[in-house]
């Protein structure tokens, strides 16, 4: 399906403000975690959400919600400022939806797993609220998408910000036939194989050729069907992969056969990363005490991987009108 004028409309608002529209992208495309109860942390009276973090040994810090614009009750329905005044869960407001973002941790899983997989999704909840507080941005979240029609709203999304970002005159296509590429077009072992995404400049000259892939498996994490054939009679084509990969992000960063990989949002899956990576029995309050530091390892992480964002796909893509 095309997208919706509204859907449009938020890539136009935000088109070059990179960690906007991974916002917009993530929001549209959200997938609700099963886990969002890790947030009603228990507390005991007269207990700090530091206190309650320490003693339940968990994953993640409460301030990364809190910093991100959400507010802190207690059972009493007073906001938590310092020590509770009831024992009860945590009531945060807005209500917390985690992204389900692992699918390596089943929903029934409990120990260092759970651990893990919650305080991982609270704290991409947390950036990924901070960015839509403080620009200003509205997604109307689907409450439920099957995985084929995310992956196809991905790839609408994709195509959607690179035609809107690139100069005017380029084209964008997908599923176009292989035979339809010169080079391509008279070789009997081209079949009947269709491209995922064509770049085009305005000179006609195809610049690349591009797959996108929200999630990412060992078992389909190659386009072997349309890169063979692509490799050996067009390897003047650079081939990308964009994804929205986060368990398996740091495997397609290093081991993906294409020329490129580029991901929706890069300093959040670094941050996602780092907070799977802690230690079970490590605090997060000294390593991450406030959401700004948790984004600044993040940053440091997805530097260090070599992960680029989409804004640096169109960078890159815009670039070679310049080369002969």
């Amino acid at each position: 399906m095309p997208l919706t004028l509204d859907q449009q409309d938020l890539v136009d608002k935000h088109l070059t403000d990179a960690e906007a529209i991974s916002a917009v992208i993530l929001g549209l495309c959200w997938s609700d975690s099963k886990l969002a109860n890790a947030a009603k942390i228990d507390l005991d009276e007269s207990e700090t959400l530091d206190g309650a973090t320490t003693r339940h040994s968990l994953g993640w810090n409460p301030a990364w919600l809190t910093d991100a614009g959400y507010a802190a009750y207690d059972s009493s329905g007073t906001i938590l400022e310092g020590p509770s005044h009831a024992p009860g869960p945590v009531i945060w407001a807005p209500e917390v939806r985690t992204f389900r973002l692992d699918d390596k941790v089943k929903d029934s899983d409990r120990g260092h797993a759970y651990r893990r997989r919650t305080s991982a999704e609270l704290a991409v909840l947390s950036l990924w609220t901070h960015v839509v507080n403080t620009r200003g941005i509205t997604v109307d979240r689907p409450l439920e998408l099957h995985p084929n029609t995310r992956g196809t709203l991905f790839r609408d999304l994709l195509i959607y910000f690179l035609e809107r970002s690139l100069p005017s005159g380029w084209r964008v296509r997908h599923e176009v036939p292989l035979t339809h590429i010169r080079g391509l077009h008279m070789r009997r072992d081209v079949g009947g194989r269709k491209s995922d995404i064509l770049v085009i400049d305005d000179g006609g000259r195809l610049v690349a050729a591009l797959s996108s892939k929200w999630s990412w498996r060992s078992d389909r994490g190659t386009e072997a069907a349309q890169m063979v054939p692509l490799t050996r009679y067009r390897p003047d084509v650079p081939y990308a992969l964009a994804t929205a990969e986060f368990p398996r992000a740091e495997k397609v960063a290093r081991e993906s056969i294409e020329d490129r990989t580029y991901h929706m949002c890069p300093n959040w899956v670094g941050s996602w990363m780092a907070v799977n990576e802690l230690p079970a029995g490590v605090s997060p309050l000294e390593h991450w005490p406030s959401l700004e530091a948790l984004r600044q390892a993040g940053t440091f992480r997805a530097e260090a991987l070599g992960l680029s964002g989409l804004d640096t796909l169109v960078d890159d893509l815009r670039n070679s009108g310049d080369i002969l």
